[in-house]
């Protein structure tokens, strides 16, 4: 587990300069439970330093399971995509990975923990900005698009040779927006997650396709 955890501890060293502020990284030696923390990028999302213990971290985190229930004699077991919450109440997104002994003890636990905060407070203050959305408009534009999903307007579009995707993902953008794909509630978080960027990522669009109308 040596030539692991040193492998790891350079994985955290990269992370320092990388991770954005709201990202926790934390690797546990968890041969040692009462002062399990041996790094920790952005302990202050959590609230911890190294030298703290396991039980130290965010409440109800579904990573513990990987240290209770039997490894079944496995390398190693990822827990992903569950809350945590934090001792000062922040719900943080969490996903873990518990490495293992040949012998299917638990020995080492990579976990990473997102405070969504920040991210959830700029999302409303951008929709606040948006010009509001009558009933009638979402009628009239479910009207012109039955149950037509946007993955199936999406699939129809295609990629040319002279565009990279950058490019392509810009004018699919600008064509959903002439369609008025983005009066529908929810449009932005579906769009972007079917073109693989972030929600902000959209919303650049948008504000670059208003400024040259």
């Amino acid at each position: 587990m040596s030539n692991l955890l040193n492998v790891l501890m350079a994985s955290m060293d990269a992370m320092r300069t990388t991770l954005a502020a709201n990202t926790e990284a934390v690797l546990h030696d968890l041969t040692q439970p009462e002062c399990s923390v041996i790094s920790i990028v952005n302990g202050h999302v959590s609230g911890r330093k190294p030298g703290d213990p396991l039980l130290s971290g965010p409440n109800d985190d579904v990573g513990f399971l990987g240290l209770l229930e039997p490894s079944q004699r496995v390398p190693s077991r990822v827990f992903n995509n569950y809350k945590t919450t934090t001792t000062s109440g922040k719900v943080l997104s969490s996903a873990s990975t518990i490495y293992y002994s040949e012998d299917g003890v638990p020995r080492v636990a990579f976990c990473i923990n997102v405070d969504l905060s920040v991210v959830n407070d700029l999302k409303r203050t951008l929709d606040s900005l948006l010009p509001p959305t009558s009933d009638r408009d979402e009628e009239d534009l479910n009207d012109k698009i039955p149950a037509q999903s946007f993955d199936d307007v999406i699939a129809k579009f295609r990629q040319t040779g002279s565009e990279n995707k950058i490019q392509f993902r810009k004018r699919v953008v600008a064509e959903l927006q002439k369609m008025g794909f983005f009066k529908v509630k929810g449009s932005v978080g579906h769009i972007a997650h079917t073109l693989g960027v972030s929600r902000y990522t959209i919303y650049n669009y948008l504000e670059k396709n208003d400024e040259k109308q």
